[in-house]
């Protein structure tokens, strides 16, 4: 997988600073793609969910609080709409967001598509986890 338009983390400490502020236990192997690619778009970036076909991903929240799209300020101005135990880690040309969805019975956070315009119950499920997700990305 190749990563495009990345830009550099300037705190090396925002994951944890988030994680901390909101109580999230963020995948391990997310939080190294993010150091390495932060606000990145993947290539290939196509994906499917269990009822929907070639959907399109376009890049990584930033941590970096003054970026445009970063995970900061679309989690605050998103938190109350969301589903519950959602966290948007990336969103797509449609203003819709890839996001992990949370389970205290789990160790690890299944990855969903949630579109914002049809509220808090329009969940489908992605991938059972970080790494799968990545796997799953294609081209058309």
């Amino acid at each position: 997988m190749k990563w495009v338009l990345e830009k550099e983390l300037k705190d090396d400490h925002a994951i944890e600073r988030f994680e901390k502020l909101y109580g999230y236990k963020l995948p391990n192997d997310y939080k190294k793609v993010v150091k390495k690619h932060n606000a990145g778009r993947p290539r290939p970036n196509v994906f499917d969910t269990a009822t929907r076909k070639e959907l399109v991903a376009k890049s990584l929240l930033s941590y970096d609080e003054e970026h445009l799209d970063n995970i900061w300020s679309t989690y605050q101005n998103l938190k109350n709409r969301l589903p519950a135990n959602a966290l948007p880690f990336m969103g797509d040309q449609f203003g819709n967001y890839i996001c992990f969805m949370f389970d205290p019975l789990e160790d690890e956070p299944t990855i969903v598509f949630w579109q914002h315009e049809l509220g808090s119950e329009s969940v489908q499920v992605i991938a059972s986890n970080f790494e799968e997700f990545l796997q799953g990305f294609y081209e058309i």
